[in-house]
């Protein structure tokens, strides 16, 4: 059996699904939890890659070139 290698997109929102489902109890986010730090830094990474991947994006469909 092979494993399939995600993309770090998919590894951060698979985390972040797996903490607020098994450790957060999946109903809300609460800020009290011990996980809730991480949660945060991972979704702060998320809109980075987010962000970055729309900048990629636009840069391409705009032609512009950025060092």
């Amino acid at each position: 059996m092979t494993a399939k290698v995600l993309k770090p997109k998919d590894m951060i929102e698979e985390l972040m699904f797996y903490i607020h489902q098994n450790e957060m109890g999946g109903d809300f986010i609460d800020p009290d939890n011990r996980f809730f730090p991480l949660y945060l830094e991972l979704q702060k990474l998320l809109d980075k890659v987010n962000n970055d991947r729309h900048d990629l994006y636009v840069s391409l469909k705009n032609d512009e070139v950025r060092s």
